[in-house]
């Protein structure tokens, strides 16, 4: 893991997200090892052509203080990279961040996998309007350990949610990515439920490089599912098909239950 120190203009940038007017990432890179991660487009931008994602992190720093003119809008903590990654423990970005931002008149929202979010609830006890994702797509020890490496294991994600819950922090569910066949994500709904205000539910996409990675994996080591989860992603018709099946059993199971559903991303259009 390559780490090193680089300034940065400005922390806070427009984005074309759905639901967040301004995102915030306070690294450049991640290392969670998640087979599935889209980040890795990220390279050409940062100055790390050449370089594989998850190899490399840059700790942000930028001496001009957030604004705080803010108001009526979202601002998200972690677009494409976990705000709380091991680095955070030393570095202290992202506790800094919320520090500038414990006024703030905006929406504050984190996505992370990091129990260490818990931490920082001293400050985000402070701040008027923040909630916290947790994000996680199985129950499986094994399973997770598979796809995302380095990242803390499930029933600690979800322990992080209580913590979170009990100091009266929002939080919310993310379950993401959905995996064909093998994400228990009914599971997940049910025990990340007992702590969510709400639960949000991602298909997994494949393009690009880690479309082969994943399938690899798959093959390796799920060979009785291999064919099936990978008939999934041969053509747009077979993969609307599936999704679309998904969706409606979402529906269903959840009918009685506040979620939100993230598929087919390039129908997903900012309000």
């Amino acid at each position: 893991m390559v780490i090193k120190t680089v300034t940065v203009k400005n922390l806070l940038t427009p984005s074309k997200l759905p639901d967040a007017d301004f995102v915030i990432n306070p690294y450049i890179g991640c290392n969670h090892g998640c087979v599935y991660c889209y980040a890795g487009f990220m390279s050409r931008f940062t100055g790390h052509a050449g370089e594989k994602w998850g190899d490399f992190i840059d700790v942000k720093q930028c001496e001009k203080p957030l604004p705080q003119k803010t108001a009526g809008s979202s601002i998200l903590i972690g677009s494409v990279t976990d705000p709380y990654n091991p680095l955070e423990k030393r570095h202290e970005k992202t506790r800094d961040i919320l520090r500038q931002l414990q006024n703030t008149q905006a929406h504050l929202e984190i996505l992370t996998k990091s129990p260490l979010v818990t931490r920082d609830i001293d400050i985000l006890s402070r701040i008027k309007d923040v909630s916290v994702g947790i994000s996680l797509s199985s129950t499986d020890e094994q399973f997770s350990r598979l796809t995302e490496r380095h990242a803390a294991s499930p029933e600690r994600r979800l322990d992080a949610m209580r913590t979170l819950n009990d100091a009266g922090i929002t939080v919310y569910a993310f379950i993401s990515p959905i995996f064909p066949f093998l994400s228990d994500w009914k599971r997940v709904a049910d025990e990340a439920g007992k702590y969510a205000a709400y639960t949000c539910f991602e298909n997994l996409n494949l393009r690009g490089a880690y479309k082969r990675d994943v399938l690899n994996l798959i093959a390796r080591h799920y060979p009785k599912q291999a064919e099936a989860f990978a008939g999934i992603y041969q053509n747009r018709e077979q993969f609307t098909k599936y999704w679309r099946g998904v969706e409606k059993e979402i529906r269903s199971y959840m009918a009685r239950k506040p979620y939100r559903l993230y598929f087919f991303h390039e129908k997903i259009k900012k309000k």
